[in-house]
């Protein structure tokens, strides 16, 4: 908002600016909320192939790959998603 012109200033309303405002706030609050599965889920993944791996042995390795893809496949998606 500090960054439009008067022109466009004159075109947008109080409460349009709010509304952008607003829904950047919301998404840093988000941030916040969500940040720590940045560490934690590599750790996660770490600990519970350690785990499988002395359950049952090598076949956990199929296990993880079919999650590696699973997770490539679901951000792809998301990307797809995201353009429309």
């Amino acid at each position: 908002s500090l960054r439009l012109s008067s022109s466009a200033m004159g075109k947008t309303t109080t409460g349009q600016i709010v509304n952008l405002l607003s829904n950047d706030v919301n998404r840093f609050d988000q941030v916040t909320m969500f940040l720590h599965y940045l560490w934690v889920g590599p750790l996660q993944a770490i600990a519970v192939t350690a785990l499988l791996w002395m359950e049952i042995g090598m076949s956990c390795l199929a296990g993880m790959a079919v999650l590696i893809i699973l997770l490539l496949l679901q951000s792809c998606v998301g990307n797809l998603f995201s353009s429309l």
